[in-house]
């Protein structure tokens, strides 16, 4: 039984490119996020109604969480700026491999990447999700070669993931 033809794969570029525009809005909308919070904290209706309402002060706590993320995703972007992926053809895998895997007869797209862990994003017509080596899947996937398999557990279930192509 032959194989049917694979889907034609997503341009490597085009997906750096959209990761780093999906990067840039999320550092957008977590800074945005965090100036609301923290001007809702120190807003006069937020003032303290005595010495136990600690509302003021756990929505400054908020704030600042969410500045900091605001902080960690501009890093991340700023990293993905400077990143230049190199090319997996003939090479194991390593940050900067787009990878696509057979996950027992479902097809996915993985950008092997030191930032950005959990993101997605769609290109060409490919949903395209980041994984960094030290998650569980870019473990699994940092030495290997197309054509090797492995064998993860995800959500309590054991699945078999067959690395089809990198680029």
């Amino acid at each position: 039984m032959s194989r049917p033809a694979a889907p034609a794969a997503p341009d490597k570029r085009r997906a750096l490119s959209a990761l780093r525009d999906a990067l840039r809005q999320a550092v957008h909308r977590m800074t945005a996020v965090a100036k609301d919070t923290a001007e809702g904290a120190t807003h006069e209706e937020a003032r303290s109604e005595g010495d136990k309402d600690m509302r003021a002060t756990e929505q400054s706590y908020v704030a600042r969480g969410q500045a900091m993320r605001a902080e960690d995703l501009a890093d991340a972007l700023a990293r993905l700026e400077r990143f230049a992926p190199p090319s997996f053809d003939q090479r194991p895998l390593g940050a900067g491999a787009l990878v696509e895997v057979d996950v027992e007869g479902e097809r996915r797209w993985l950008f092997l990447l030191p930032v950005a862990g959990g993101t997605e994003v769609l290109v060409d017509g490919c949903r395209i999700f980041v994984v960094t080596p030290t998650s569980p899947v870019g473990r699994q996937l940092v030495g290997k070669e197309p054509g090797d398999a492995f064998d993860l557990a995800l959500a309590g279930r054991v699945r078999e993931w067959i690395i089809e192509r990198a680029w």
